[in-house]
Order: structure tokens, then sequence, then C-alpha cells
């Protein structure tokens, strides 16, 4: 009888996060960086006798010497630094987890549109539903139906919600939210 060796299995992969929060500022401030480093670099060699031409930077200091202390310098001072504060944190900030763990032995996830979707499909193939619609949180799924007056769907749609959902490894919340409206229902009065 012959053994029949068994590979190791992958390991899953990392939670998946969003990007970093970075904000078309934060673009045009890294480019702004960049260049103030050329600038100074270029300055550094016009001092040093390495490339001819004058200093940009020393006749903008001294303009800027006669400036006193004053309120309004110590306002922007302020603000900038509080700018400065708050972009350092957003950069070192949490990343926003967006994916939702399927059961599974891969790292298999899903995203917080795709369960939207497929709670909204689940809601839709209940009987008495003329249109659904989704969305969804790491915590809860809200579903919106829109049925004839009179038709209460809701625990339906909850429990084909939950059953679509129910491969997720944390079950989320299933809220349903209901708007009638008039029209007639088929077969008359009778329902």
């Amino acid at each position: 009888m012959t053994a029949v060796e068994t590979r190791p299995g992958f390991a899953p992969a990392a939670p998946a996060t969003r990007a970093g929060r970075v904000a078309w500022w934060s673009i045009a401030l890294a480019i702004l960086l960049v260049a103030l480093g050329v600038i100074l670099v270029r300055e550094a060699l016009v001092v040093a006798g390495r490339v001819d031409g004058e200093p940009w930077i020393a006749p903008v200091v001294d303009s800027i010497d006669g400036l006193v202390p004053s309120p309004l310098v110590a306002a922007v001072g302020v603000v900038v630094a509080l700018l400065g504060l708050w972009l350092v944190v957003i950069a070192l900030g949490r990343r926003v987890r967006t994916r939702l763990d399927v059961t599974s032995s891969t790292g298999t996830t899903i995203g917080l549109n795709d369960a939207a979707r497929l709670a909204a499909s689940a809601a839709d193939e209940v009987d008495r539903v003329l249109s659904a619609r989704a969305s969804a949180t790491r915590r809860a799924v809200t579903v919106t139906v829109t049925t004839l007056e009179g038709d209460d769907v809701t625990d339906a749609v909850r429990a084909a919600v939950t059953e679509r959902l129910a491969p997720l490894a944390q079950p989320l919340t299933v809220k349903v939210a209901r708007r009638e409206t008039a029209g007639l229902h088929s077969g008359g009065d009778r329902r």
C-alpha cells in the first residue's frame, strides 16, 4: 500500500481593508513637498558654488525678517499646526474594513455592496414584494421593500435575507423597512 502525501493548505489571506484615507489634497501636499525639496537642493548647490545662479530663499527670508508677532500671525500658526496634526492622525488612522468574511477555510470575503445586492435579490424573490433595495454595514443590512397596501411581508423578507446571508461568518442584523404603494391586487378585493 502506498502513502499519499498531502500538501499543506494555503494560509488564509489577511483581512481586506480599504485603502488609506487619501484625498486629492494629500496628493497636492505631497507634490508641494517634493517641489520644496527640489528648491532646497538647488539652493544648497547654489550656495556651495556647484551651480551658477542667484539664491531664491535668502531674498524671501529677508523680506519676512521685519515681521513682528501679531494675533494674525499667531492664528495662522495655530491653524497650520492643527492642520498638520490632523493630517498625521488621518495618515496613521485605522483603515476601514469593507469586506465580510464568509465561512470558509480559504479566507474568502465579500464586499458590503455585494452583501447588499444579495439581500435585495433575496427580498425581491419574496411573494408580494414589488421591488427591493438594500444597504449594508459590517453589522447590519437594511432592506427597503415596496409592497401594495395591506401586504405585510416583513417576516418573510427577514427570513429570506437571513437565509441568503447565512454563509457569512458573522451574521448580520436584518432590518426591513416597508413602503406601501396603492394598486390593485390580482383577483379584485380578495387577497
